[in-house]
């Protein structure tokens, strides 16, 4: 159902921004909508000859883009065109744009003399080629586009052929440039060019001959799939076919090679571990990567065109929906098939766009509110957000199951890579050939702890059933070793776990029959040593991780705080409490984490759930403390007691190692006296209750220890009392306290209260932070502080993305000193980092305040990752190649280098967005 213009902008603020200034053009483009886009194409072209200076066509590159961006919204939410269409026209827009660039660039060379004169763009021997998406002219509505230039040598081009990748490699950066500068906010596409080979270490612009050659001696199977969807899309075509037809034999094999299924399931399978349809929430659904996503069919297709195209040639087709027709004409998938994932890609392809044009995010996760779903629901036409759910999982779960039926064999085709042999009292050599080929350092080691293993070496493998499964399982947990990258080493933790558990025939058993499970142990052995070593510790955290409700649970408050609940009741004594508070705290903070690190979760739920924890075991432990307390010492009458929160647990975004940042405030005259059997005057009172909380929390039992607690932010800090009186506390924050210490009273939340003194406590806060600011003196202080930071706690580690310049503290102290300075205009007065950094992007008060949240999403995934999965993040030792695959994973970025890279460019993001906010700020 077509949805009306009102209701589209109304929702959707980047398209409501492109309207301001395009909505003349729109309402005549909207006429005739192809009509407008041939002529937007046109003027690029047309800008590319003619354009004197790179200003010129710069601007009308921009122009076009957001024009055509506003035409594809609208004309596809209101039904003139159809989601591929729209992805068709944002493709050609790219192809356009690229070509213009090359015109531009190239006619500047001519004139410097690097190209020689009567040579044109289409005579260059330069040529891009788009891939991926933008290769099958499918481009969702905020992608990069990815592209790779070569050049061909044997095309007589350059004044001087000996500069050939100095001069190409410079216009091609030039191009990415043109591309992606942005301009007051507004860019043509953001533009990847690390596709190429090995782009580590090669220039942008390579030889077609320097290409073919890597791609025949080292091209990995993603590289094969990679090129199926590329086509020459600017520059020299004649070249850029000439090059595809020499690749051709490298991509499309002219044997079945169903080995390649293998190498494609295992990449999805990083992607999905733990993942979960069925009756899953819909909410932070990752529409793309997750269970019934996009990529499932992209794989679905691209895996048999790998399979079946080198003898067919009619498979050789770029798109995804014309990929499934040809395999439908050819017999390799039904009718029905095609037709069905035709359907369900396109709507799936639907929502993303619709996700990603609210504000021109590059996003491809629901919504994890049911308000947002709602929004998408309504621009996808739905009466209704439970008819459009509805439609969603079953799409998700149509998709599932295609996708299974396809690989349904897949997992046995690694341990049918060779001899496994572990009979014997020697080593067999074709075993230690298969392990050394699956990635085994030290195949010897492997295969003499195995034998080990079989000899019932450890109380675990004693039993005859424990050995039977065992065999069952090897080559699936041997294949899975070798999956990591360090293979060696989640080996040797695995050895290590195996060594402390009294019995394995249950163990044995779930990791035969739940893939997930095995997967994910295997991982956290090789990828999280913190979480392995938990494991070891408690071996029975796995029994929750194979429960079907686990994927769902684990994004749950509710049901988390209802376990604590539950399991602190059943504490017989005082004592029992603090112990059963650490091994359920324990527990359920590793299922959070192996939530995160599994991709089940968003590192935004870890951060909620882990708050969720804390929260829960502090007011737990708070009720335990004062009961006990009150046995000796009564009550203060008439006194009411708050905790107050701050920093991360004010915040909502804990991670694992996070401490409990809190104070007390009470309510009591100090002459007031307890009337216990033991009675303390009230300051007394509250502060030895405030260090038997903090005993509670902190103090390291047989179970281990629960959390650290930082009182620092009490009135005075360390020179000040423990527990704090409420007139105290408003006191000095009235008239002494530090800038920095109202800046953390903007994140400072009541976590626990009697009744509604909780309200009263809040209302001092509100009174302190709404006062007329001293805009000045507050950035200075700031600034001040900022300076401080860096020299009294400088970055320990390249990823210490809290305290390295342009990091998660500068973030932290843009949307902080706006709350003080902008509080009215942002209207959070509870909001996170991410939300006010938003907020003032929507303000205009930081124009780039959507990208700085985003920005802040990534840093805050990679801190809680490193929290959840290394035993000291800043230590080089836990970063193994398993670690940084894992985190280039869970930030859906192709490689840890690039991984590496996009902060870099986020820091230098940080510092101008910092500088630019406290110049604005220091003005009324």
């Amino acid at each position: 159902m077509p949805v009306p213009l009102d209701s589209l902008l109304a929702a959707a603020p980047y398209l409501r921004e492109l309207h301001e200034r395009h909505g003349g053009w729109l309402a005549e483009a909207l006429a005739a909508p192809d009509d407008a886009l041939a002529r937007e194409l046109a003027a690029v072209a047309v800008a590319g000859r003619s354009a004197a200076e790179e200003l010129e066509i710069a601007a009308a590159l921009r122009l076009a883009k957001g024009r055509v961006a506003l035409l594809a919204a609208v004309a596809e939410v209101g039904g003139q065109w159809t989601t591929a269409a729209s992805t068709a026209a944002l493709s050609d827009l790219a192809d356009a744009a690229l070509e213009a660039g090359l015109d531009f660039l190239l006619g500047k060379a001519t004139a410097k003399g690097d190209v020689k004169e009567g040579i044109t763009t289409a005579s260059s021997g330069l040529v891009i080629f788009a891939l991926g998406k933008h290769g099958g002219r499918e481009l969702n509505y905020s992608s990069d586009i990815d592209v790779v230039a070569f050049f061909d040598r044997q095309v007589d081009a350059l004044a001087d052929p000996l500069e050939d990748t100095k001069i190409f490699s410079r216009i091609v950066q030039r191009l990415a440039a043109l591309m992606q500068d942005r301009v007051g906010g507004e860019y043509v596409f953001r533009t990847d060019l690390r596709l190429r080979p090995d782009p580590g270490s090669t220039p942008v612009a390579l030889s077609t001959d320097a290409a073919l050659a890597y791609y025949e001696s080292r091209g990995q199977n993603w590289e094969r799939a990679a090129w199926i969807k590329a086509r020459p899309c600017a520059g020299d075509r004649t070249a850029g076919e000439a090059f595809l037809a020499e690749l051709a034999p490298y991509v499309w094999r002219k044997h079945l090679d169903f080995a390649t299924i293998a190498d494609i399931q295992a990449m999805k399978r990083q992607i999905n571990i733990s993942k979960n349809v069925g009756e899953a929430r819909v909410e932070g659904h990752n529409v793309k990567l997750g269970r019934g996503g996009i990529r499932e069919i992209e794989f679905f297709a691209q895996t048999q065109q790998l399979i079946a195209g080198g003898r067919d040639r009619t498979l050789r087709v770029r798109p995804t929906s014309a990929a499934l027709s040809a395999l439908a004409r050819t017999g390799w998938i039904a009718d029905k098939t095609a037709a069905d994932l035709t359907e369900t890609y396109w709507f799936l392809r639907a929502v993303e766009n619709r996700l990603q044009m609210l504000r021109d995010e590059q996003t491809h996760v629901m919504p994890e509110t049911a308000e947002g779903v709602a929004v998408i629901a309504a621009l996808m036409g739905f009466s209704s957000r439970e008819d459009f759910e509805a439609a969603y999982r079953t799409t998700l779960n149509r998709v599932q199951g295609y996708y299974a039926d396809l690989f349904t064999e897949g997992e046995t085709l690694g341990a049918d890579g060779g001899d496994l042999v572990f009979t014997g009292s020697d080593d067999d050599p074709g075993t230690l050939e298969t392990l050394t080929r699956m990635g085994f350092r030290d195949a010897a080691a492997v295969s003499a702890t195995v034998r080990k293993w079989h000899y019932g070496g450890y109380r675990a493998t004693r039993a005859a059933a424990a050995r039977a499964h065992l065999t069952e399982l090897l080559p699936l947990l041997l294949t899975t070793f070798a999956r990591t990258g360090n293979a060696d080493l989640a080996f040797q933790r695995f050895d290590n776990f195996l060594g402390r558990i009294p019995t394995g025939v249950q163990l044995f058993a779930l990791l035969r029959n739940y893939a997930q499970l095995r997967e994910l142990l295997v991982q956290l052995m090789a990828s999280a040593p913190r979480m392995a070593e938990a494991v070891i510790h408690r071996a029975h955290v796995m029994d929750a991780l194979i429960d079907p409700a686990f994927a769902d649970d684990v994004t749950r408050r509710e049901i988390l705080v209802a376990k604590v609940d539950a399991f602190l009741g059943e504490a017989r004594d005082y004592q029992e409490v603090i112990d059963r508070a650490r091994i359920i705290g324990q527990e359920q903070q590793f299922l959070i984490a192996a939530g995160l690190v599994s991709g089940t979760i968003s590192a935004q739920r870890a951060g909620e759930q882990f708050t969720a924890l804390a929260e829960t075991m502090l007011r737990r432990l708070f009720a335990a403390v004062r009961s006990e307390f009150e046995k000796r010492h009564g009550v203060v009458p008439g006194a009411p007691v708050a905790l107050l929160g701050f920093g991360k647990m004010a915040s909502g975004e804990m991670t694992m190692s996070s401490d409990l940042d809190f104070i007390m405030i009470y309510d009591a005259e100090t002459t007031t006296e307890s009337d216990g059997e033991k009675p303390l005057a009230a300051t007394h009172y509250f502060a030895r209750l405030t260090q038997r909380l903090v005993a509670a929390v902190t103090a390291p039992t047989s179970e281990g220890v629960l959390y650290n607690a930082d009182m620092r932010l009490r009135p005075s800090g360390n020179a000040g009392p423990l527990a704090t009186s409420l007139r105290a506390f408003r006191l000095y924050q009235e008239e002494s306290a530090w800038t920095w210490e109202h800046l953390a009273l903007t994140r400072a939340r009541v976590i626990e209260a009697d009744g509604d003194f909780g309200f009263a406590v809040g209302e001092v806060i509100a009174n302190v932070l709404g006062r007329t600011p001293d805009r000045a003196e507050i950035v200075a202080d700031v600034l001040a502080m900022r300076e401080l930071l860096a020299k009294e706690r400088p970055p320990r580690h390249p990823f210490d993305l809290k305290l390295v310049p342009g990091g998660l503290v500068d973030l932290e102290f843009i949307a902080q000193s706006a709350q003080l300075l902008a509080r009215h205009d942002i209207a959070l007065p509870r909001g996170t980092t991410a939300t006010i950094l938003a907020r003032l992007g929507e303000a205009g008060l930081v124009p780039n305040g959507a990208r700085l949240a985003e920005i802040h999403g990534t840093y805050s995934t990679v801190l809680q990752v490193m929290s959840a999965a290394l035993t000291d993040p800043f230590k080089d030792e836990g970063w193994t190649d398993a670690f940084r695959d894992l985190l280039a994973q869970l930030t859906n970025e192709p490689s840890f280098l690039r991984l590496t890279e996009d902060l870099v460019e986020m820091q230098g993001e940080v510092r101008e967005a910092a500088a630019a906010w406290y110049e604005r700020a220091r003005m009324p």
